[in-house]
């Protein structure tokens, strides 16, 4: 039996909407378990083998992506509530098995077999079509956030894809002071050399188009 105290299983968007003791009975019914991680642990992003899909419950990662010459590139972030290990449970593991998901902080996540997630939501009740309306929410959340990073990727210039991601980031955080990773991990996010991000960032700076701190930066209305 799950720890519910533990956890804040109704805080996830996968269950918004629907009771504690459902929830319970819900995550029960799919056999699910939670495993806890720490900081730093890497693993396929087909962990298991068994077609699981992952509910981040706390903490925050980064999906790696391996290109076939063994560049490795960030794909997304994933936190608290988010989903990961989907598209290789629906489409099998040729399709992502270039995928890997490195924990960037503490992390404690809910295991759900997808053959059993499906039999849970097929069952009568309430309470099951609103996970799986839910889980149509979290997933469409999912393709927004790389259709973003497509359209960042898109820009002609180091300096287009910072802006722009930078104008995203402050709607996301609601704040014109943006959170940022560190200088490697935000130039794997631009696909960029750092160096060069390094540079962009100074002449930025020198113009009065950003300011910046230790982890965040504000893009200035000029």
């Amino acid at each position: 039996m799950l720890e519910e105290q533990q956890y804040d299983f109704p805080g996830l968007p996968i269950f918004s909407g629907v009771k504690p003791k459902e929830i319970a009975s819900f995550i029960e019914d799919a056999g699910g378990w939670v495993q806890q991680f720490s900081k730093g642990t890497r693993l396929p992003y087909e962990h298991g083998g068994d077609s699981r899909i992952g509910v981040f419950l706390h903490g925050m990662a980064y999906v790696l992506l391996t290109d076939p010459f063994g560049d490795e590139v960030l794909g997304y972030e994933l936190h608290g509530g988010e989903l990961f290990g989907n598209v290789w449970s629906v489409l099998g593991k040729d399709v992502c098995s270039n995928m890997s998901l490195e924990m960037r902080t503490q992390a404690a996540v809910l295991w759900l077999p997808y053959p059993s997630l499906l039999k849970a939501i097929g069952q009568p009740g309430a309470a099951h079509g609103v996970v799986a309306r839910n889980l149509f929410k979290v997933l469409s959340r999912m393709m927004f956030i790389m259709m973003q990073k497509i359209e960042v990727l898109s820009q002609h210039t180091l300096r287009g894809r910072l802006r722009l991601y930078l104008i995203q980031q402050r709607k996301a955080q609601g704040n014109d002071r943006v959170r940022v990773p560190g200088r490697v991990q935000l130039a794997k996010i631009l696909e960029c050399n750092r160096s060069a991000l390094t540079r962009e960032v100074g002449h930025m700076e020198d113009e009065g188009l950003l300011v910046c701190g230790g982890n965040w930066m504000e893009l200035k209305n000029k």
